[in-house]
C-alpha cells in the first residue's frame, strides 16, 4: 500500500503516500530508530535503533494495528542494520560493536553471532529468497553469508570506504552495494 514510515526521536510517523495525510504514530522509547524495513510481505515493520554506547533493540510491529508483535536484542549500543528474513522466523542486526546477532522470530533466542566485521556494521540484508545474509561495515568490508549456516559465501571487495547500504534483486542473483566512496557496485 501507499504507506511511508518515518524515523523521529523516540517515534516513528507512518504517512499514506499518496495524500500525505498522517496515519499513525508508533512510540519507540528505546530512542532513536535509525533503520526501518518493511517485511517483504508488507505486513511488518522492522524498527532498530537505540541510544549510543548505552543500548539497543529491534522492534517488529504489525502494519495494519500498529501493535508490537516481537523484539529481539538486548545491544550494549544502539542497533545501526537490521533485516527480517521473507519467511519471518530471523532477524539479523547489527552496530558498533561489530557483531551481526542473528535472532529467532519464534522465541527472542539468539540465534548465532558473526564476526567477521573490523568495524561498526552499517548495512544487514536478507535475500529475497531466504538462502543469503549479507552485511557491510564502515571500513568498507562487505561480505555475504548462508543464512541457513552463516558460513562465509562471498567476501567481495572494491569499495574505498565505508559501505553504507546494501539491496538484493528481486531473483536474489544480484547484491548491490552503495558506498561514501562515491560508486555503487553490483
Amino acid at each position: 500500500g501507499p504507506l511511508v514510515a518515518i524515523a523521529g526521536q523516540e517515534q516513528i510517523v507512518l504517512y499514506n503516500s499518496d495524500t500525505f495525510e498522517l496515519l499513525g504514530i508508533l512510540p519507540f522509547p528505546e530512542g532513536i530508530p535509525y533503520v526501518l524495513k518493511f517485511s517483504r510481505s508488507g505486513s511488518l515493520l522492522l524498527a532498530g535503533g537505540g541510544v549510543g554506547a548505552d543500548h539497543g533493540k529491534v522492534i517488529v510491529f504489525d502494519v495494519k494495528t500498529g501493535n508490537r508483535v516481537m523484539e529481539v536484542g538486548d545491544e550494549m549500543d544502539a542497533v545501526l542494520a537490521a533485516d527480517i528474513n521473507a519467511s519471518q522466523s530471523l532477524i539479523a542486526l547489527g552496530g558498533p560493536q561489530r557483531l551481526v546477532r542473528v535472532y529467532s522470530t519464534a522465541d527472542g533466542s539468539l540465534v548465532t553471532e558473526i564476526k567477521k566485521h573490523t568495524d561498526w556494521i552499517y548495512a544487514v540484508e536478507f535475500s529475497p529468497d531466504g538462502v543469503l545474509l549479507a552485511t557491510a561495515d564502515r571500513a568498507g568490508g562487505l561480505w555475504v553469508w548462508e543464512a541457513g549456516t552463516n558460513r562465509d559465501f562471498y567476501g567481495l571487495v572494491g569499495h574505498q570506504a565505508a559501505v553504507t547500504d546494501v539491496s538484493w534483486r528481486a531473483d536474489s542473483n544480484v547484491l548491490a552495494s552503495a558506498s561514501q566512496d562515491g560508486t555503487v557496485r553490483l
